[in-house]
């Protein structure tokens, strides 16, 4: 006796192949589009970032985050999905710098603990909080 599958049999195989493929594709896809460069940010909660040392954050196609808040390096891990972002904890190192700049770095912090979803538009990326109030805007330098 031969063991050989039907028509339908190969064709759903097949068809679940394609849809588990397209379903890896689709969930690298987006995190793909945020790694490759720094992002420089513009604007936390409302205000125009800015100083002699810039904001920028750099994401890896695996989640892995780095970059720094304008005066302290970060690094740590991000969940991200098609529209969607959330920020492990992110570790930085512990230097001073003057006032401004430290509250600056703090509500980019902030900014990032409380992110929940993103916006690419050609060479910006805006970080959105769970009702959908931007929190950050950043560029992309490559």
């Amino acid at each position: 006796m031969r063991c050989i599958p039907s028509y339908r049999e190969v064709m759903v195989a097949l068809l679940m192949t394609c849809a588990g493929a397209c379903a890896e594709l689709a969930q690298g896809a987006m995190p793909g589009l945020l790694a490759g460069g720094e992002w420089i940010v513009e604007r936390v909660a409302g205000a125009t970032a800015g100083g002699d040392r810039r904001a920028r954050i750099s994401f890896a196609a695996d989640g892995q985050v780095t970059g720094s808040g304008g005066c302290n390096r970060l690094m740590g891990r991000a969940e991200i999905g098609s529209e969607t972002i959330t920020f492990g904890a992110l570790a930085t190192t512990r230097m001073a710098c003057p006032p401004e700049v430290m509250q600056q770095e703090r509500k980019l912090l902030d900014a990032l603990s409380a992110t929940r979803s993103y916006r690419i538009a050609d060479v910006t990326l805006t970080l959105h909080d769970a009702s959908g109030a931007e929190l950050v805007r950043l560029t992309r330098q490559t």
